[in-house]
């Protein structure tokens, strides 16, 4: 179903030495390590080294068995061949027998200098059905999805992307205006809503298409969702998210609301708005 609005110098220097000049930078604000040993990713079809995939593995789920087979549970598309490096979508969708026991998901793109995009955490009996978001995807790579249910289950799903730049790819002139506006879109039934944030987005790997300078990092730390007053959706993020990021948040019911996005970004920036349906209220950041 369609979305409906509801508001109110190309740098000269190679992208390789790009990278290496901004690469101390994004050290600072990255805790995962950027290279790692070599073997095959759990579930994985095809692709490179799973590489961040066996380092977080052990960090987050230790040796607990994860399923990999069931789609009717879970499953995540994303396109093999992107058309667009630095704005990739991937949507994750559950199936009946998962809506509303999804206590966590943790998209992980493997070959991405900062593997970890995205942790959403839900309320207790959230009923998610569907989430959508568009990342940056530095060369190709396997993109993973893993759900934690209330009741301690794992499922994880894998997709093949092949890409290349997305993460030092340079801003575009959609960059530009007020840093922090927020804006919602939703779908006629009420059960769909798109939250965007206006924000570069800078992944500490960019160059000025001006000056030539790296630019330093700068990006949206944390989504909160909150329905009557009350957490429902929060979603920790970083610089594989494209810039100006958005979230998709699908339910198999109508929306609660009204719903208040509180947007935190890496130098402690908030900004906020509130969704009220049918109409939305523009962002106020401060």
């Amino acid at each position: 179903m369609p979305l409906r609005p509801s508001i109110a110098r190309i740098a000269r220097e190679p992208r390789r030495a790009a990278r290496r000049r901004c690469a101390a930078v994004l050290l600072l604000s990255c805790s995962l390590p950027m290279f790692l040993g070599s073997s095959s990713a759990v579930g994985q079809v095809q692709g490179p080294d799973p590489g961040a995939w066996l380092y977080l593995q052990k960090q987050f789920y230790g040796d607990r068995d994860i399923g990999l087979l069931d789609e009717k549970f879970m499953s995540l598309q994303a396109p093999a061949n992107t058309p667009d490096p630095a704005s990739t979508p991937l949507t994750v969708r559950f199936g009946a027998a998962a809506v509303g026991r999804i206590k966590q998901l943790r998209i992980i793109i493997d070959n991405n200098p900062s593997p970890l995009a995205a942790t959403f955490d839900f309320a207790p009996g959230a009923r998610i059905s569907e989430v959508g978001l568009h990342v940056r995807v530095d060369r190709f790579t396997t993109v993973l999805a893993i759900a934690e249910t209330t009741d301690g289950r794992l499922e994880m799903r894998s997709q093949w992307v092949n890409a290349s730049g997305g993460c030092s790819a340079p801003p575009t002139v959609a960059a530009g205006g007020k840093i922090g506006e927020i804006r919602f879109w939703s779908t006629p039934d009420g059960k769909t809503l798109r939250v965007g944030v206006r924000h570069p987005n800078y992944s500490g790997f960019q160059i000025d298409p001006l000056s030539g300078d790296p630019i330093p990092p700068h990006y949206v730390a944390q989504f909160r969702l909150s329905a009557g007053g009350r957490p429902w959706v929060e979603a920790k993020t970083g610089i594989s998210l494209s810039q100006n990021p958005t979230l998709r948040i699908s339910s198999d019911a109508l929306l609660p609301a009204p719903i208040e996005a509180d947007i935190v970004d890496s130098k402690d920036a908030h900004f906020s708005a509130i969704w009220q349906r049918p109409g939305t209220v523009r962002a106020a950041g401060h």
